[in-house]
């Protein structure tokens, strides 16, 4: 199986730098990596003009920097059969996968393999929609998984399979709401304690117009102070 592993979607974010320079040290026949946002990386941040992965599917043709990038990536990640985008979050208890809308069949059976057992649809812009082979590796930086060596030695063994079944008791969810700085204050959201994924009270999801259960993640993220956090439904 040929495996593309990316790093540095957001340059601040540690662990997919770690798992890229792994493979540029040790590397296997059948895994390329690639740093996404190679300015924000070299500065320490998050992105340079805006969010890369709120870029696809990119432009080429753009005068800025970050949606030729997503162009760029996108068009590379056709040549693989999966693609692993790694981030960080600081919400403690939030490791999981993104994979897109319109996911490959088996990437669910694939995420399940490589530990998982958390599976986001994403159906808003970003990689994950825009190139159905994606999974979006989301690991706490506080979790036994935020180690590379760990996803170096899973990545291989994965590289190494021609095809595989797997019974994956995976859960699905779909992302449907972006709690807002303004939400945070409305509602007292710090004085309610949440947890990723543990669900709202009814009140709180219905305060916010979605469904319940509502299942928050990333609450209180340092990476993107401009949110409070994420909510999610199950599929």
């Amino acid at each position: 199986m040929k495996v593309l592993v990316i790093g540095g979607m957001h340059g601040n974010e540690t662990l997919g730098l770690e798992v890229v320079k792994l493979f540029k040290d040790k590397s296997v026949k059948a895994v390329d990596v690639l740093l996404a946002n190679e300015q924000a990386i070299e500065g320490n941040c998050r992105f340079v003009g805006q969010d890369l992965n709120r870029s696809f599917p990119g432009d080429s043709n753009s005068p800025e920097y970050e949606p030729r990038r997503a162009s760029e990536i996108l068009k590379q990640t056709k040549k693989y059969d999966v693609v692993l985008d790694f981030h960080n979050t600081y919400c403690p208890n939030n490791d999981c996968g993104f994979i897109g809308d319109n996911a490959n069949d088996n990437l669910t059976d694939v995420a399940w393999l490589l530990g998982f057992d958390k599976v986001i649809v994403a159906d808003y812009d970003c990689i994950n929609k825009a190139a159905n082979n994606c999974i979006s590796v989301e690991v706490s930086l506080d979790s036994p998984l935020n180690n590379a060596e760990l996803w170096y030695e899973r990545i291989v063994m994965l590289s190494r399979l021609d095809s595989f079944t797997a019974t994956s008791n995976i859960h699905k969810y779909r992302f449907v709401y972006r709690m807002t700085i303004q939400d945070k204050e409305r509602l007292k959201l710090d004085e309610q304690k949440l947890l990723a994924f543990q669900p709202l009270s009814r009140e709180l999801a219905d305060a916010m117009g979605v469904s319940s259960p509502a299942y928050p993640i990333f609450i209180g993220d340092s990476y993107t102070p401009y949110n409070y956090g994420g909510l999610l439904n199950r599929l």
